[in-house]
């Protein structure tokens, strides 16, 4: 029987005749692909190639179905993943109770009080993967800075990303309020973007995490139909000792049905309401790895340099626990391992999984 790579379809919305090609591990990316593109010619458009490291062996091309059938019936292709498009997970909903309860154990109760280690993350690089971040808003007092865009500009149009940064490293609403944010711009001004683009978005992360040889945590409020490319990217993330931190959704359902909630590595994070309670909207499962704050969360906004606004989401939930894993690895002094890291988080929230307490970071 002759060969044929194993083909992922995409359940949802997609860009249309894109698609992600994972090679074997022993196949030469940069051969294969002079070799199909001396035998398509211009039937094969490469998208993307995935140089800034080795997330993993494969690239993106735009091609027609005839030549994604040539394509499955190589043997140096592993598999081929229709392109998802990926979206914000927030929920447009009206201090901040969040960073209250992320340092005290039980529901969030006035008067509300932030306690936290006064190291603050300092030391950490948090890549902010979403819409981009208004890096001059007085939040961010000159912590936060573009990275890389796949889009004509790192504006953010939509104010996702700006407000997911704000909780992460905000003066007034961050979690970790001596981190670094950087802007990895893979939405667009509507707030989805390709699968191919957050792929080379983590791509570039690993690229600049083994350069600058600095902590770094990958925070990604975004989510989408199930896509084994995605996943790959993630895991491999983790790997190279970035901590991932993904959101659930935001359509009430199993998060193992979606992409990146569902990837082994991910720190996938469900929210929580000001009373403890599983927010409406929330994906569940056993994917999940914690619920966090993630209704009436005020932040960052990008009408002005003191503007905010107050959304509801995973997507909120999400950077209330990236700025933890900032907290935990900036008191550690030292090289700690994703999972490390995670486990000591698990277990510094109550039974249920609900919450975090950062009053009292241990020393890993």
């Amino acid at each position: 029987m002759s060969y044929r790579a194993a083909f992922y379809p995409c359940d949802g919305p997609k860009a249309e005749g894109s698609y992600i090609v994972k090679l074997r591990d022993d196949s030469v990316k940069q051969s294969f692909i002079a070799t199909c593109s001396a035998t398509h010619a211009e039937q094969l458009d490469i998208t993307h190639s995935f140089e800034e490291s080795d997330i993993f062996n494969g690239f993106v091309a735009k091609c027609s179905e005839e030549v994604l059938d040539a394509l499955r019936n190589r043997e140096d292709v592993e598999y081929i993943a229709e392109d998802a498009i990926m979206r914000t997970c927030e929920v447009q909903e009206a201090t901040t109770w969040g960073l209250h309860r992320i340092s005290h154990t039980g529901p969030a109760k006035e008067p509300f009080e932030y306690v936290y280690p006064s190291s603050a993350g300092e030391g950490v690089n948090v890549y902010v993967l979403d819409t981009g971040i208004y890096i001059g808003h007085s939040e961010f007092e000159g912590r936060a800075r573009n990275g890389r865009t796949f889009y004509r500009s790192f504006t953010d149009v939509q104010g996702h990303g700006t407000h997911c940064a704000g909780t992460i490293i905000g003066k007034t609403y961050g979690v970790a309020k001596k981190a670094e944010a950087i802007s990895v711009r893979v939405l667009g001004d509507d707030g989805s973007g390709s699968t191919s683009n957050i792929i080379a978005g983590i791509d570039w992360v690993i690229s600049q995490h083994r350069s600058l040889n600095k902590p770094s945590i990958i925070s990604m409020s975004l989510g989408g139909p199930a896509n084994q490319a995605l996943d790959d990217a993630v895991n491999t993330a983790s790997d190279r000792g970035i901590c991932v931190v993904v959101a659930a959704g935001n359509s009430s359902e199993d998060a193992s049905n979606t992409s990146p909630a569902r990837a082994r590595n991910a720190f996938t994070v469900g929210a929580i309401d000001q009373r403890d309670n599983q927010a409406r909207f929330s994906n569940f499962g056993d994917v999940l790895s914690i619920w966090a704050p993630g209704v009436d969360v005020l932040s960052a906004a990008t009408s002005g340099p003191n503007a905010t606004r107050t959304l509801s989401g995973t997507s909120m939930a999400t950077p209330h626990v990236a700025g933890v894993f900032a907290l935990y690895i900036s008191e550690s002094k030292t090289a700690v391992a994703p999972t490390e890291v995670q486990e000591l988080i698990k277990g510094n929230t109550n039974a249920t999984g609900k919450g975090l307490n950062v009053a009292q970071v241990p020393k890993v």
